[in-house]
């Protein structure tokens, strides 16, 4: 009886001596090696381009990617809201809000203080407003007082988007006098830092 490596091995003898026996002829070794060239090189180049399908699917998926915003934000508009206050004829607040004036307007509970804003809103002319107040920061606002008449308290996020006349929000003083411009809608165009200061009379 014959182990499984002598069996392997009469096996491999018998391979070598029926290949020494069937000699293959140079001509049609030639040919096989000629016809397998072709198939190897057709496979290279099939993936080759499957490697460049791939590689701009990637570069297509990444494209889309980024090219989406990171995050959805919601547009600001610029709203003013007037009141009225004991020591002031006006208070206007100037804010940035993710609501329209329309809505927050409708939203209100008194009819009185929409109707206060909607006549307030008439009576501004089409031109540009120039006044003069005196500026108070504080840390969630900036606050310019026209004397016992306007009372203006901003936003800092509103701050960062005013034209301040080549300054930046740190060359303004904690307390000092502006002049601020303001457009026929009544929101805040420029503030600018001026040398002199208003006279207000205690009446």
């Amino acid at each position: 009886m014959t182990t499984p490596e002598q069996f392997e091995q009469k096996l491999q003898q018998q391979y070598q001596h029926d290949k020494a026996c069937h000699v293959l002829p140079q001509r049609v070794s030639r040919e096989i090696v000629r016809r397998a060239s072709p198939v190897k090189r057709r496979s290279g180049m099939v993936l080759w381009r499957n490697t460049q399908l791939a590689m701009s699917c990637a570069l297509l998926l990444l494209m889309g990617y980024l090219l989406q915003p990171a995050d959805k934000t919601t547009p600001l508009y610029y709203q003013i809201v007037v009141t009225q206050h004991e020591h002031y004829k006006e208070v206007q607040q100037h804010r940035l809000s993710p609501q329209t004036e329309h809505t927050a307007l409708s939203q209100q509970a008194d009819p009185s203080a929409v109707y206060q804003q909607y006549t307030a809103a008439q009576q501004r002319s089409t031109a540009f407003h120039y006044h003069t107040g005196l500026l108070r920061q504080q840390a969630e606002q900036w606050q310019i007082t026209v004397c016992d008449d306007l009372l203006l308290t901003i936003d800092r996020q509103l701050l960062s988007q005013i034209n301040l006349q080549q300054h930046k929000l740190s060359d303004f003083g904690k307390q000092q006098w502006v002049e601020f411009v303001s457009n026929s809608a009544g929101q805040l165009v420029a503030i600018k830092p001026v040398s002199s200061g208003l006279y207000c009379s205690d009446s």
